[in-house]
């Protein structure tokens, strides 16, 4: 055991996290309070700290297996964040090492008490749950230093704030492996998540096995991805396009489930109906109002429903058995989402089974689905619940309400008493991107912050009481944009983490700077279990402006303010070492400067970059355009190369037209630009036909650039995307620009005869003569 120097505080529930942190490393700076994300209720330090070493045990009482595995999961992750191997040792009393051991009374579920003094570390709870949380708690103890891993004096009461704290990872637009699946699960758990909300049907794939109806994989759980690219993929072996998808066995099931629940995580399945059903139907088009020839590669509300026939109900029943078997949880999500009614509306045989069934309005076949699904889950002993739209058409007995459009519907159910989940979009919704970073991965355009979810309060808009039938919240990673695993563990983390805090830690805890300052030593145990965080929030961002005698004013900074930025102007990897960024500084064209943000010398963020000669100045990608509107604006995947990283790009696709403000036009001659053309893979209803274009001059269409304006402006040139029409990825294209001398804009638009395929710029770059 060894003492250090800490200071003994009452850490408040405001306060608690990092007492103060300081900007600026290598300067005096004050103690740290334990960062533990989330929080703890209660939280206080005191003078001293316990060393960790190989001989340190963790001890359980005799026969209690399940404490077994909880204390053997802590020594793994201590294992992989330390380096240490701690031994489980049943019944012994281990005096100085961890000890789990049973509270006298009752403490409430999930709850926990954690100690640690100079005998060692002591976890107690009443409940199985209470133990977990505990360990994962103390497992964000050990500190690892040059010098040994130490745990400080604590004492920790803690219990979780709301009681359903989850995630929701969609499988269907994107299938994931089994092992990510419980990675996925692992990364929640660690962070005292405890709903999984699988979803696991839509328009894009069926992903599980239903052995009654086993078409439902065979042929529901594949499709062609959209493209000129996937389409010319030929697979040897069928001599058809290259098949895209997956699904989960039922033993697969049942291993993900049971490996959950040893970590006190609920799965909770979605299969949706009466809507977002192409998939289904193109398996068995018995079941569908209208046919469906393939499961669907587009992204957007499909028009599919689920007929109203006696045999169609029947079989969503036997698919409902073989869930009902594979799943405990006491919830079934029926989905309820989206539901167009325009192929009820057209069909002669849904009026007939409508008028068979008392049926008045096509609007109210959506409730009859409902209501019979309510009821059949009801005589199991399980629970519906769905997206918002379910609470169209009347009430619907002991249901629960997934609140995604917003707070609206959440709010309508709570006020009547209907248990809620708060997930609102865009709040909850990882899909939308994080930073207008270059390099942030392809997403809705509006960005969602760290900061924005974690000031989110799931009661907003209720009275103390009102709030009562609010059961919890979670982040939804629907995932058209997320093509790769790393990808969703970007999207998906550290966000996540901010709402497991919410719903944990008592209300109005912590501000977001505390969190965010105790997220940054985090960072580096959430690498060691395998998660690739987003580092949007830690990011280095650079703002460049004129200066005098031709030189440049960089200025450096973070969106959440936290870090230590260290920076090169060599061009050389910046590290621990390097200059740390106090003020704005003033370079000259030739520098190349490359800055990462750190942590008491560890990289909190990737190294960005930044070149201030003519030519870097001048070239911008697709982030540093703006865009022309933003009816429905998205950064996309490029189609091609099937494997590995894709171009992506930044695009309204109701209307693909950028805006290069403010550009630097001394001695410029002529334009270079990269283009890609993509799949219009998009179902957006009426929309589609406000979709805007130049008129063209050419059968291929080019990109017309415009002198301040693309609705007002001069042209000022033409460049053909015939060539680019003959290669799959991204092709640059060159034109002389003339007339452009005083421009205070460059606006770029499509001019094509069809909106497929679409065409979208990748950069542009201005070019001068020599």
């Amino acid at each position: 055991m060894k003492m250090k120097l800490l200071v003994t505080v009452a850490v408040s529930l405001v306060l608690s996290g990092f007492l103060t942190a300081c900007r600026e490393e290598g300067t005096a700076q004050t103690v740290q309070a334990p960062a533990i994300i989330p929080a703890p209720a209660q939280l206080e330090t005191r003078e001293g700290s316990f060393e960790l070493t190989a001989n340190t045990s963790i001890s359980v009482p005799a026969g209690d297996q399940v404490l077994a595995r909880t204390a053997a999961y802590l020594a793994d992750k201590l294992r992989t964040t330390t380096g240490l191997t701690l031994t489980v040792i049943e019944g012994g009393d281990n005096r100085a090492g961890i000890r789990f051991a049973r509270a006298s009374g009752a403490m409430g579920t999930g709850a926990y008490n954690l100690a640690v003094d100079a005998k060692g570390g002591i976890v107690q709870a009443s409940t199985d749950e209470g133990f977990f949380y505990g360990a994962m708690s103390l497992w964000q103890l050990a500190d690892p230093q040059a010098d040994g891993t130490f745990m400080p004096f604590v004492e920790i009461t803690d219990s979780p704030r709301l009681e359903w704290r989850g995630a929701m990872l969609d499988v269907s637009r994107h299938f994931r492996s089994v092992d990510f699946v419980k990675n996925f699960i692992d990364w929640m758990a660690v962070h005292k998540m405890n709903v999984f909300h699988w979803h696991l049907t839509d328009d894009q794939g069926w992903r599980i096995e239903i052995k009654k109806y086993p078409k439902l994989t065979s042929i529901g759980a594949w499709r062609v991805p959209a493209g000129d690219a996937p389409q010319a993929d030929i697979d040897p072996a069928t001599g058809e396009p290259r098949l895209y998808g997956g699904f989960y066995t039922q033993e697969q099931v049942k291993d993900v489930v049971a490996y959950a629940a040893e970590r006190f995580v609920t799965v909770m399945p979605e299969i949706d109906l009466p809507g977002h059903a192409s998939a289904a139907v193109a398996a068995y088009p018995e079941f569908g109002t209208e046919p469906v020839e393939a499961v669907g590669s587009d992204w957007g509300i499909y028009y599919s429903t689920f007929n109203l026939e006696p045999a169609t109900i029947t079989f969503l029943e036997d698919v409902m058995d073989e869930v009902l078997a594979l799943f405990p949880s006491t919830f079934v999500h029926i989905g309820g989402d989206e539901v167009a009614t325009r192929q009820w509306e057209n069909s002669a045989r849904i009026k007939e089974r409508m008028e068979e069934l008392g049926i008045e309005n096509v609007h109210e076949v959506q409730p009859y689905f409902t209501r019979h699904f309510a009821n059949y889950l009801a005589e199991r002993g399980r629970r519906l619940i769905g997206w918002d739209e379910i609470l169209e058409g009347g009430s619907i007995a002991d249901s629960a309400i997934m609140s995604w459009r917003g707070i609206k519907g959440g709010v309508e159910a709570a006020k009547a008493g209907r248990q809620v989940v708060m997930a609102p979009s865009p709040i909850y919704y990882t899909d939308y991107r994080q930073s207008y970073l270059p390099d942030e991965p392809p997403g809705r355009d509006h960005v969602q912050t760290l900061q924005d979810i974690y000031e989110f309060d799931p009661f907003e808009g209720l009275s103390d009481e009102e709030a009562k039938a609010v059961l919890g919240a979670q982040v939804t990673v629907f995932t058209e944009h997320m093509r790769t695993e790393e990808r969703v563990e970007k999207m998906a983390f550290p966000r996540a983490l901010a709402l497991a805090e919410r719903v944990w830690s008592p209300e109005g805890a912590k501000p977001f700077d505390d969190f965010a300052r105790r997220l940054m030593p985090h960072m580096a145990r959430l690498k060691a279990i395998g998660l690739h965080p987003a580092d949007s929030a830690y990011a280095v961002r650079f703002d460049v402006s004129p200066a005098t005698g031709g030189k440049h004013t960089v200025t450096l900074d973070t969106q959440s303010g936290q870090g230590t930025i260290r920076y090169t102007l060599d061009g050389g990897e910046p590290n621990a070492a390097s200059p740390v960024y106090q003020a704005p500084l003033v370079l000259g064209g030739d520098t190349v400067m490359r800055a990462a943000s750190f942590y008491q010398g560890t990289a909190l963020s990737h190294v960005r970059e930044q070149k201030l000669d003519w030519s870097s100045r001048t070239f911008r990608n697709e982030d540093e355009l703006a865009l022309c509107s933003a009816d429905l604006a998205i950064k996309l995947d490029d189609d091609w190369p099937r494997d590995g990283e894709r171009a992506n790009f930044l695009i309204d696709i109701v209307k693909p037209c950028w805006v290069y403000e403010a550009p630097d036009m001394a001695g410029v001659t002529g334009v270079r630009i990269s283009v890609g053309n993509l799949p219009y893979n998009f179902q957006i209803g009426d929309l589609i036909n406000k979709v805007e274009l130049k008129e063209p001059q050419t059968e291929a269409g080019e990109i017309v650039v415009f002198k301040d304006s693309c609705d007002s402006g001069m042209e000022l040139a033409r460049l053909p995307l015939e060539v680019a029409t003959k290669h799959y990825g991204v092709t640059t294209l060159e034109a002389p620009l003339e007339g452009a001398a005083d421009a205070q804009a460059l606006c770029f638009q499509v001019a094509a005869s069809h909106y497929e395929p679409l065409w979208a710029l990748d950069w542009v770059q201005l070019t001068r003569g020599e």
